[in-house]
């Protein structure tokens, strides 16, 4: 059973858009998934985002740095979180910011997705990256995350680096490689 004395909370600002065309459905599905995916019982309480809206439209400050620590103040959150989804050449970039107001810093996560249909995937492997690394949590999404990234890793590794550089072709002097030292 959690300790609700130690439950963090979360306000999530609607995340901006950075397109030519109207992808705002877009940025209302991170919302919702990014909501959904953070929620957990007895530890962490997403703020609901009625408050955000509210509470942001009463906020005139003119830096982010301000209006975060105000909307902190007003929601009572321990972090907030602030995106931007950009569309570029059919091509789709999440990047996240999150803000932690007791410590006064920021961690930064993104994702990548050269369709649309992608989207979804990153968003979740972004909101498995957040639970991880601000709450100690272990996700179903941050562990296949984990088991790809490692696999990869470990392929990279057992690769032989003679391989991976170009070769000469026949009949050129056979120098030693500039990478190689022994």
């Amino acid at each position: 059973m959690a300790d609700t004395k130690n439950m963090k909370t979360i306000a999530i600002i609607p995340f901006e858009t950075n397109s030519q065309e109207d992808i705002s459905y877009i940025t209302s599905g991170v919302l919702n998934m990014l909501r959904s995916r953070l929620s957990w019982k007895g530890n962490v309480a997403v703020v609901k985002t009625g408050i955000v809206t509210k509470e942001l439209s009463g906020i005139t400050e003119s830096s982010e740095s301000e209006t975060i620590i105000k909307l902190g103040g007003k929601t009572t959150a321990d972090y907030v979180i602030t995106g931007i989804v950009t569309q570029f050449s059919g091509a789709y970039s999440i990047d996240t910011k999150v803000y932690n107001l007791k410590e006064k810093s920021f961690l930064t996560f993104y994702g990548q997705s050269k369709t649309i249909d992608k989207i979804i995937s990153q968003i979740d492997i972004i909101a498995a990256k957040i639970n991880k690394k601000m709450f100690d949590r272990t996700t179903v999404s941050y562990e296949k995350f984990k088991k790809e990234k490692i696999i990869t890793e470990e392929d990279l590794r057992r690769m032989n680096p003679e391989r991976m550089m170009p070769t000469r072709p026949t009949g050129e002097d056979e120098e030693k490689p500039w990478w190689k030292i022994w």
